[in-house]
């Protein structure tokens, strides 16, 4: 009876244990959009770590059962330095990502500058505003590709900007 607890107990932690890490793997995509995390991936990195919290949670209840506890506290010690890890990685990627727009919605004014006509300068720096999150000057640049070359993309690209306003 006592090994079917911490059979029960074990498997719940590693469960839980491994979702979260799935979980800090997947912030990448869902919160700060910097790629996608294929399902195989993330099946990989749960399974693995499913069976390594897994096995090297029983082998410490039957083995040291007093210091399993403390090995407990330790995986969840690790889990939130990886978590904090990967965050501070993230917001990095992020800034930087953010910084390389920025310039290159500067060098897209420079062309439009230069050739004021151009409708696909205005088609991308409303890409470049959208993706900083700056909804007017993306539909100011819209409206003015609209203008310039009325598409059926342009039209496109100024409804999806007014209904996410």
């Amino acid at each position: 009876m006592w090994f079917l607890k911490v059979l029960a107990y074990c498997t719940a932690f590693a469960l839980v244990y491994s979702w979260i890490v799935v979980w800090i793997i997947e912030r990448r995509e869902k919160k700060y959009g910097q790629g996608t995390i294929m399902f195989s991936d993330a099946f990989l990195a749960g399974s693995l770590t499913l069976f390594c919290v897994l096995i090297s949670n029983l082998l410490v209840f039957v083995m040291w059962p007093t210091s399993a506890a403390s090995f407990n506290v330790f995986l969840v010690t690790l889990l939130a330095g990886f978590c904090l890890y990967r965050e501070s990685v993230y917001q990095l990627d992020a800034k930087k990502i953010r910084h390389r727009l920025r310039a290159e919605a500067r060098l897209v004014n420079i062309y439009i500058s230069k050739d004021p006509a151009n409708a696909a300068y205005y088609g991308r720096l409303c890409d470049i505003y959208a993706k900083l999150g700056e909804k007017a000057p993306a539909l100011e640049a819209a409206r003015m590709a609209n203008k310039l070359e009325p598409t059926a993309r342009n039209r496109v690209r100024i409804q999806q900007l007014q209904e996410t306003k």
